[in-house]
């Protein structure tokens, strides 16, 4: 299906909503119900021109219904939409889908069967009245940079699920949309196909300089992909950031648990230092955990308020006690391991510290066995404090 376009503008600086038309796409308190429910709950987020902007969640957190509501597919029952600094979607006006200046891709490809490769492409293009020559010259190049220029007389019928999904891409980005938006569009695909389509579709967004929202429920692609990332949750955004950020400090344990594996325990704050905190994990009163202060309790100096804390596997330093001398360095523990997966460039194994049942990650030439003494060891930067019910 073919959207509305917009001639090209590049900036590749992220930008505020306050600084208005530099921002292509500016979502403000955006509340979309049906009924008494609720499916997008006052979500508000910036895309800057030429930034790539991932909307990240579980199904029924809101991420599709808000890319709709931003195509103009679905009504605004509160809140703004605005584009190049237009107000597009409110409760009270609605622009139509095809006089906005974006572009879609969906999952389902949405190819048009009765039409061969070049005509699906030239599609959009025709309503503008562009000249035939202009067309022919426009599609090819679409078409030859996606790879399809050899595909330019068959039929959707006759292509594999990547080719259609390049065609939609071609289709997409030949009318020069001022934002692309992709609805999961990876998610029908192989998984080696996946990797060539999302580096395409990588590609494209950095030669043609497109502001470009995302939707997926796929952690890798968000994180290997975006410039900043929308967590979602239950229709709003759980949390905002780099994919750095977001992978490194969570602010509770959803985010934590969705962006990629995490052990994380209830704990509750024993002292601070000047630059530490540290905590006891209720499951193991007799393990302590030292956090660097950059992330520890915010009312750790004021109550003795429980929360969480939160260590990726891939962050401990897992070592064989037959083979060294115990560590004397804080958050350093001995244990046993309880189980171990080889999976060539690393291991993963799950290791006992008292009541404390700890995933760990090591590379693959680590050699561990099941029943096995080991030290493991965290640096104090790598644990992150999740305050008490913020998940």
């Amino acid at each position: 299906m073919t959207l509305g376009s917009a001639s090209r503008q590049r900036s590749t600086q992220p930008t505020s909503p306050t600084e208005g038309p530099e921002a292509a796409l500016v979502v403000s308190e955006l509340q979309v119900s049906y009924g008494l429910e609720h499916a997008v709950d006052g979500l508000s987020f910036t895309v800057g021109r030429g930034e790539f902007v991932a909307l990240l969640g579980p199904s029924g957190s809101g991420k599709t219904t808000t890319l709709r509501a931003i195509a103009g597919f679905e009504p605004v029952s509160s809140g703004s939409i605005e584009i190049d600094g237009r107000t597009v979607g409110s409760r009270t006006s609605r622009v139509p889908t095809e006089k906005r200046p974006i572009n879609m891709v969906f999952q389902s490809y949405a190819v048009w069967p009765h039409l061969n490769v070049f005509d699906n492409v030239a599609y959009g293009l025709r309503p503008q009245k562009v000249p035939r020559e202009e067309v022919t010259e426009r599609v090819s190049e679409m078409l030859a940079t996606v790879g399809m220029a050899q595909y330019t007389d068959r039929h959707a019928t006759e292509l594999s699920g990547g080719q259609q999904q390049r065609v939609a891409l071609a289709r997409a980005l030949v009318t020069r949309p001022l934002i692309m938006l992709y609805d999961e569009p990876l998610s029908n695909l192989d998984a080696s196909l996946r990797a060539q389509v999302r580096e395409q579709i990588l590609e494209l967004h950095e030669r043609f300089g497109t502001s470009t929202l995302y939707v997926t429920h796929d952690q890798s692609e968000a994180l290997s992909m975006a410039d900043k990332v929308i967590v979602m949750r239950d229709g709003h955004a759980a949390q905002m950031g780099t994919p750095f950020e977001l992978y490194t400090k969570p602010t509770d344990s959803f985010v934590a648990r969705f962006l990629g594996s995490a052990n994380i325990a209830t704990a509750r704050p024993q002292h601070v230092d000047a630059g530490t905190t540290t905590v006891s994990l209720n499951e193991e009163p007799a393990v302590s955990i030292v956090i660097a202060n950059d992330s520890r309790p915010s009312t750790a100096e004021r109550s003795a308020e429980t929360g969480e804390v939160a260590i990726r596997p891939e962050h401990f330093r897992i070592r064989p006690t037959g083979q060294i001398a115990p560590s004397r360095a804080v958050n350093a523990w001995t244990g046993q391991v309880s189980r171990v997966r080889y999976f060539g460039s690393r291991v993963e194994c799950i290791v006992s510290v008292g009541g404390w049942e700890v995933a760990v990650e090591a590379p693959g030439d680590v050699r561990l066995e099941a029943g096995a003494p080991v030290e493991l060891s965290v640096e104090p930067g790598h644990p992150v404090w999740l305050p008490e019910g913020g998940a």
